[in-house]
């Protein structure tokens, strides 16, 4: 018969462009053949066994480093106990167990093969069930093919090749090689190098290596990946024109993503959905799993789209996992996405936690939509929202420029019975301070809030009150406004205003330097039996410095000083450097008093004692005028003393009544500050009969 010629013209090498003339001068092995052992009488499978270099991805191999196991050539060095005991019978030829068993050949004993001598060895082999010896062939057979499918174990399929092989004599074929193959997908003892020496072996016996077998070596390369093998199989493929099935492209991008070549994994599934081969759900959660590891969560976002818009479903777990994963790397995308697809439709109940943590990421990107969506959903839940839930609503409601909305938060936090402090209201401060919004405007809004029945809190006022003493700094006339605001208090909060109301309008006062306003705001708290508290003290000290009148100011530290109140440092520093100029004796005991030199301050007996205090200036530290200045006030406080002692005596004044030699050219009159002085004065003095 003439054997025909072949042509390799143009039309051959568009059909098959992979081929390559080179095939035809010399045979094509599957895989490259290994150096020959020097160890005689070994099999192929049972040198790889004994080699002290094996590659094997179980819990008792020795761990390496994280480098090493993104490298495609890379191998893990294990003891010999690594390997399970049964490692050195994984081989199908002639010399099946000669460790354990006299060599036999498969052909000469296949007469023998039930003899009773023979089936009293075999059940006399380890790990073989007693039920296995009295099944047939075919049962074995059909057995071994569905078990090695359904939960590949290397120790059931060697059990069942020694029941088939050494005892029934059944010639090794390549269903055999296939079943032993899928075994090493055993996630404890299977191995690429034990695939690898299989394969060879098929080639030297002869038995060549159809689809399915090399389907199942892709398969055990996905659990135990070894890069340069999984490339051998496929050209092995491609050579003999054999498709990669659905589940072989799972295979391989499953060995890709145990390798860590996420890239290279991703091409892969792109090239599947071209073909259109459907993705199982374990491959797609396998991918987003690495992929939120890895920390790509913009590539989650995306596959997780395109798999719901194609109509698969995937786990709540999975779900819940993006969920957290993007919360902790603050990526607003994806958790906005899973949070309208999942949690607002009923299919996700994340945890109370992961809710506030989702209000907060949409806070920091202001996205009211969200953060109204968390609070819908735990009321939904029944669960009441805490006070940094609240918090983060008025940062996302302040964020889009929405005041009314953010002061309505406010009252709805006071209905809950929560407490409003300074925290809660920075957030409207900033935002009122940075878009200049106008104090009038901000007011209006209370009022309509007061009108649609919200009750209204003093922290609201408040807010309102400091964005007040911050404009006074550029503009004093916010003064009258914010007085008329007071005197309106009472129609948006019963209550009243409180101590902080009243510290905050003060200040404002002094920075406005509209003193008389503030004199009006200390007789309201006097009326109203507001106690003050050390800030209330160090604003009305200033302010009578700022004043000049250092005798009011040197009464009000005394007072501070019987309450066992401090003052700030910042206010030390500010009373000292408006101290310093003045040579006035108050000045001077007030500037060297123990609580603004940061010393003990010494026992009062009463009211009029004062600390010790440095003496006068010398004289030759003065100039002319100013000695005759000096002299002058001297004498002045000389003459007002006597006439104290002398109206004293008489019972008809105390000395809180003597007025201070520091308001002749003053253009206010201070003397009414003074009438307000709480706590360790006497009731009877004229300053708390001003009180009452």
């Amino acid at each position: 018969m003439s054997r025909r010629v072949l042509v390799l013209d143009g039309l051959w090498y568009s059909l098959c462009p992979s081929f390559s003339p080179s095939v035809l001068n010399r045979p094509y092995p599957l895989l490259k053949q290994g150096k020959p052992s020097s160890r005689s009488g070994l099999t192929p499978a049972l040198r790889i066994a004994a080699s002290p270099r094996h590659r094997c991805y179980s819990s008792n191999a020795r761990k390496t480093d994280t480098r090493s196991q993104f490298e495609a050539n890379s191998v893990h060095e294990a003891t010999s106990d690594t390997f399970p005991p049964f490692s050195r019978s994984i081989s199908l030829s002639n010399k099946l167990w000669e460790d354990q068993y006299d060599s036999f050949d498969l052909e000469s004993h296949h007469d023998e093969a039930s003899s009773p001598k023979r089936r009293n060895k075999i059940n006399q082999l380890p790990n073989v069930p007693k039920h296995a010896a009295e099944k047939s062939n075919d049962s074995l057979e059909t057995l071994l093919q569905t078990e090695m499918a359904r939960k590949p174990n290397i120790t059931s399929a060697t059990n069942i090749l020694r029941l088939l092989i050494q005892d029934r004599g059944v010639k090794p074929s390549a269903r055999h090689y296939k079943a032993l193959i899928l075994a090493n997908s055993d996630a404890l003892h299977g191995s690429p190098e034990f695939v690898r020496s299989l394969l060879e072996e098929m080639e030297k016996q002869g038995i060549a290596a159809d689809s399915g077998t090399l389907h199942a070596a892709l398969q055990a390369l996905a659990v135990h990946p070894d890069f340069c093998l999984r490339q051998e199989v496929l050209q092995k493929l491609r050579d003999r024109w054999l498709t990669l099935s659905p589940a072989g492209w799972h295979f391989l991008v499953a060995g890709l993503l145990r390798e860590h070549k996420f890239e290279m994994a991703l091409e892969q599934l792109s090239l599947m959905q071209r073909k259109d081969i459907t993705v199982d759900d374990w491959l797609h959660s396998s991918i987003i799993y690495h992929l939120c590891d890895m920390g790509e969560l913009d590539e989650v976002l995306r596959l997780m789209q395109v798999r719901v818009n194609q109509g698969h479903d995937m786990t709540s777990e999975l779900w819940m996992h993006v969920l957290r994963t993007a919360i902790e790397a603050q990526h607003f995308m994806t958790s906005r996405y899973v949070w309208r697809r999942m949690v607002e439709l009923g299919y996700l109940h994340p945890p109370t936690t992961v809710c506030s943590d989702v209000l907060k990421l949409a806070a920091s990107v202001s996205d009211i939509e969200i953060a109204k969506a968390v609070f819908r959903h735990l009321a939904r839940r029944a669960l009441s929202p805490t006070l940094q839930d609240y918090q983060q609503l008025i940062v996302a409601n302040v964020g889009v420029g929405d005041l009314p909305a953010a002061l309505g938060v406010l009252c709805t936090m006071h209905d809950a019975g929560l407490s409003l402090d300074q925290t809660t209201t920075q957030p409207i401060l900033a935002y009122m301070i940075q878009s200049q919004t106008d104090r009038r405007e901000a007011w209006q809004v209370l009022k309509r809030l007061h009108n649609e029945k919200h009750n209204i809190p003093l922290a609201s006022v408040r807010v309102i009150a400091e964005l007040c003493e911050h404009d006074a700094q550029n503009d004093p006339t916010v003064v009258e406004d914010a007085v008329g605001f007071y005197n309106e208090i009472h129609t948006l909060c019963p209550q009243g205003a409180d101590l902080q109301v009243y510290n905050t309008l003060i200040r404002m006062c002094r920075t406005a330097g509209k003193r008389e306003a503030g004199i009006f705001l200390v007789k309201e708290m006097a009326t109203l039996n507001v106690i003050p508290d050390a800030t209330t003290f160090e604003t009305l000290i200033l302010m009578c410095l700022d004043a000049g009148n250092y005798k009011s100011a040197l009464m009000y530290l005394l007072d501070l000083a019987q309450r066992e109140a401090t003052v700030s440092p910042k206010a030390k520093e500010e009373i000292r450097s408006l101290c310093e100029p003045s040579v006035n004796e108050y000045a001077l005991r007030l500037q060297y008093h123990p609580l603004i030199q940061d010393e003990d301050v010494p026992a009062l007996d009463d009211a009029t004692k004062t600390a010790e205090v440095p003496k006068g200036p010398r004289r030759g530290q003065l100039g002319r005028q100013e000695r005759i200045a000096y002299n002058k006030e001297r004498r002045q406080r000389k003459r007002r003393r006597l006439a104290m002692e002398r109206l004293a005596a008489e019972g008809k004044v105390g000395f809180e009544a003597v007025n201070s030699p520091d308001l002749v050219d003053s253009d206010v009159d201070v003397d009414e500050m003074d009438e307000y002085i709480e706590g360790g004065n006497d009731r009877s003095s004229p300053s708390s009969k001003a009180g009452e």
